[in-house]
Formats: structure tokens, sequence, C-alpha cells
């Protein structure tokens, strides 16, 4: 794992899907459908640009769904780290009233949600080099860090990193492994 970089694995920017942070979450959407019917790589996720295409943020399904749902604030509210068990989260669909709403009221409240008010703008640890090892992103993952992963050549962002494309890499590798007999 050491000796792949994740430049061989990452999508570049210029093959991800972009938004802008006045979009609407209509229209991250609509985008993401486009892409879709384009037959590119299938996209659930989106990074943020500014209109020089300089990259701002992203918003992953989980930022939607916490925005789409905004009791999600509620549960989150002091919440840090660590596991929650089955039994809580049971209880706390009850107790916060999460996914009531008819989904036209879903709807309605999406529509007029700009990119910026959930976009998610990556902390310095959480962007990787292009030389950086896979082994590195592994472990990036596997810490939680707030996927897709953000890669840069300097301080310049040039792609994306997902968590199902290494998996890939990882399930290659494993199948070529030859097993003792």
């Amino acid at each position: 794992m050491k000796d792949i970089l994740v430049k061989t694995v990452m999508i570049p920017l210029s093959n991800y899907v972009t938004i802008e942070a006045d979009n609407t979450l209509y229209d991250v959407f609509q985008i993401l459908e486009n892409n879709k019917a384009s037959g590119s790589h299938a996209h659930r996720d989106a990074i943020v640009v500014d209109h020089n295409g300089n990259f701002k943020g992203k918003v992953t399904m989980l930022d939607i769904f916490r925005t789409i749902e905004p009791n999600y604030k509620k549960l989150f509210k002091n919440y840090k780290d660590g596991t929650l068990t089955k039994d809580y989260v049971i209880n706390a669909v009850q107790d916060f009233q999460l996914w009531l709403e008819p989904m036209q009221s879903l709807c309605e409240r999406g529509a007029g949600i700009k990119v910026s008010e959930i976009m998610h703008v990556p902390e310095d640890y959480e962007y990787l080099q292009e030389n950086d090892s896979l082994e590195k992103a592994l472990h990036e993952y596997v810490m939680g860090l707030h996927q897709p992963l953000i890669v840069k050549n300097g301080d310049t962002v040039t792609g994306v990193l997902r968590f199902g494309d290494l998996f890939e890499i990882i399930k290659d590798q494993m199948l070529s492994c030859p097993l003792p007999k």
C-alpha cells in the first residue's frame, strides 16, 4: 500500500461534479442527475467552487440528509465523538421526531437551501497530498474523516479520493495475492 500513491487513484477535480455556493440544494440534485445521465463517474457528492473554479468546500450525501431533516442539529448538538448505540438511535428517531414531515415539506425546504449553508470546508488536516500513500488515505478514512477526501498538489486542490475507489484498489490487491496451497 505504501507504493501506491493517492494521485494514481484520485479523480481529477476537472472530472468531478462541481457546484457553486449560491446554487440551491435543488440545483445540486439536478446537476448530479445530469452528470449521471452523461455516463461519467457516478457522483453523489459535489465539490463547491467559486466563479473561477477554485475549491471552496464539498457537499456530501450526509450533509444533504442532515440539512433536509433539521432535527439532526438537535441530535448532534452535544455529540462529539464515539459510537451511537442502536437503542440510542431508535430512541432519538422518536425523541427528535426525525423524518416525520411529508416529502413535499422536505422538498419545499430543500429547494431554497443554498449550498453555502450546508457545504463542508475541510480543515487543514483533512487534505491529502497527491504523493501521499494509499496507506495514509485508508488510515484517514478509517479514523473517520468527512469523505470524500480532497487531494492537493502543494496548496492547489487537484482531485478527490472516494472511499469506494480506495476499496476497489484494496479488493483488487487482495484478489491478486497468491494464496498458499
